[in-house]
């Protein structure tokens, strides 16, 4: 009797212990993923920026996108990198690369070095805008969550995506900004969005190169 009872024993402990590795290697693969992303964004934020310039009919356009949606009040960017939409907008931004966060600033954009999934505010915006952002973050959900803490009540929050054949064309362009990007649908996004408290408000699109390239999934608090 005794014997069984150290075998479940042992059992138990060894499950414990294989779930604890499980635990330590999904965390350990997305901090890996998440210095990856800093170290790229840190180090390439020029060549980032200057695709702006080269696809100005194209920022054109997401910036319209933002606009037509965009409610009246005070706005923070989550990822708001060089600041091209913010310092249009007239948002305050954060992100985790320094060197995206000094050309921000000299576009004029109050910036603060923080991470998506820990920021530093509570209850103060209006709006949250994340333009572009959803598919760089390792854990969206919780990013989605904490936005929803420094959102005042009836707040929202706006969050553009790429979708359909563009994707397609992002990954076959091998761009190091997107190798290790996590590309979601509208369904996606809107079951997120009500899974952390939001209510999927309006959905609107803009057209780039095949239509519809573009999504703006609003959600209220």
């Amino acid at each position: 009797m005794e014997f069984f009872k150290l075998v479940r024993l042992l059992s138990v402990i060894v499950c414990y212990c294989l779930f604890c590795y499980h635990i330590f290697r999904k965390n350990y693969y997305h901090q890996k993923v998440s210095r990856q992303m800093l170290s790229v964004f840190d180090e390439r934020w020029k060549e980032y920026d200057e695709w702006y310039d080269r696809h100005r009919d194209i920022f054109l356009k997401e910036l319209e996108l933002i606009e037509r949606n965009l409610p009246d009040g005070y706005c923070l960017e989550v990822g708001v990198g060089t600041g091209r939409f913010a310092s249009c907008l007239g948002c305050i931004g954060i992100d985790i690369s320094l060197n995206m966060l000094k050309l921000a600033k000299k576009r004029g954009v109050d910036v603060v070095l923080a991470d998506a999934l820990n920021l530093p505010f509570r209850q103060v915006f209006d709006i949250v805008l994340l333009a572009f952002t959803l598919c760089f973050l390792e854990k969206p959900v919780e990013a989605l969550m904490e936005a929803s803490k420094v959102l005042r009540n009836n707040g929202r929050i706006l969050i553009c995506i790429v979708r359909g054949k563009l994707i397609e064309d992002y990954r076959k362009k091998n761009s190091p900004f997107y190798r290790a990007a996590k590309f979601y649908s509208v369904e996606d996004v809107s079951r997120m969005l009500e899974r952390t408290g939001f209510f999927v408000e309006k959905i609107d699109f803009t057209d780039l190169k095949y239509g519809r390239d573009v999504a703006l999934i609003v959600g209220r608090k």
